[in-house]
């Protein structure tokens, strides 16, 4: 994939088109068009666009335009003196930042250094997503056909019971009825983790998750009240089935729960989400391994795949409740990603 500069220095561009040719490592290309600049940079492999911006252009827009249209390549900007408003917007939007002053011969075997690093990172990340395609491909095929065997298979148990009177062989198709549900809770596991992260996250306000995460269980009767207002987070696409798994936890085990209460405390940094019922709550040597990967009465995996998905932004969780008062899950959220 190819590498942009983005330089206002017409002559200093020259000299580096220059120098970068005779490293023999890359093909160089400089243009002041955005248009004939991305145009090559998709046949171009490995290369080095220049783009010459016009004088007292610092290459915000340019850069700005790049990534309005979707297009992910590595940006360098040089620059002859330190702009701050300049250097965060490159630093927001994944370009680097290089002031060039004084003699550019000094600086052109630092700034191929620059470019081998971005050029050995980038070719990391699209070995790695390349694999994950790979992974991503096999699971939800092997997924997918496992599932159609399980369907094959319920249709026989259902069949066999239909054609025996035998207690003993009642009890073992329902133990294996049990064994098939819990193959595909176990599989539908492996596609939420699998999916997870998959997406960059994105700002949701809290109202609109708890509102998804209602929509995924089944609440029995139980009230959930929502006091978190106009609070968002910045979360995985899936953050709502963290919700979810949390108040299925208190409907499913908290034996005498008849409401759920979801409140925000703020903090001098960030703030804490809370979600707590009014069952039995959580002995005190279970409030750590709750979270931990097959512990729990149904599948064992809902309260760790809630801590995975919350852990993607940073988002931490602890259980913090008295037993016998009801169950108290405190989400501690960053200020990074909070607002209100």
């Amino acid at each position: 994939m190819p590498i942009i500069l983005i330089d206002e220095k017409t002559d200093r561009s020259a000299a580096l088109g220059k120098y970068l040719t005779s490293t023999g490592s890359y093909r160089v290309i400089a243009s002041s068009s955005p248009e004939v600049t991305i145009s090559h940079a998709l046949t171009e492999k490995p290369g080095v666009l220049i783009v010459v911006q016009d004088e007292g252009q610092n290459g915000i827009i340019f850069l700005k335009n790049l990534r309005d249209q979707k297009i992910d390549l590595p940006v360098i900007i040089l620059a002859c003196a330190y702009d701050t408003d300049a250097f965060c917007f490159s630093v927001a939007n994944g370009a680097e930042y290089m002031i060039m002053d004084g003699d550019v011969d000094k600086w052109h075997p630092l700034l191929k250094q620059l470019i081998e690093k971005i050029s050995a990172n980038r070719q990391i990340q699209d070995k790695l997503a390349f694999l994950n395609k790979k992974l991503n491909l096999v699971g939800s095929i092997t997924r997918h056909d496992i599932l159609n065997q399980l369907t094959a298979v319920s249709g026989y148990t259902e069949l066999l019971e239909m054609t025996t009177e035998d207690p003993q062989m009642r009890l073992y198709i329902e133990k294996e009825r049990f064994a098939i549900d819990k193959i595909r809770k176990l599989l539908q596991f492996s596609k939420d983790y699998q999916n997870m992260g998959s997406e960059p996250p994105v700002w949701q306000t809290i109202s609109s998750i708890i509102r998804r995460a209602e929509d995924l269980i089944s609440l029995k009767g139980v009230t959930i009240k929502n006091a978190s207002g106009t609070a968002s987070v910045f979360a995985d696409l899936s953050v709502e089935k963290a919700v979810a798994q949390l108040l299925d936890n208190s409907v499913r085990h908290g034996q005498t729960v008849s409401s759920i209460n979801i409140s925000i405390q703020e903090e001098k940094v960030g703030s804490v989400l809370v979600i707590e019922d009014n069952g039995v709550g959580i002995p005190d040597p279970d409030k750590e391994r709750i979270f931990e990967r097959g512990f729990g009465k149904n599948t064992g995996w809902g309260l760790f795949l809630a801590r995975e998905i919350l852990a993607i932004t940073d988002m931490t969780i602890t259980e913090t409740g008295v037993p016998g008062n009801g169950a108290r899950f405190e989400i501690h959220i960053p200020g990074d990603v909070y607002k209100n």
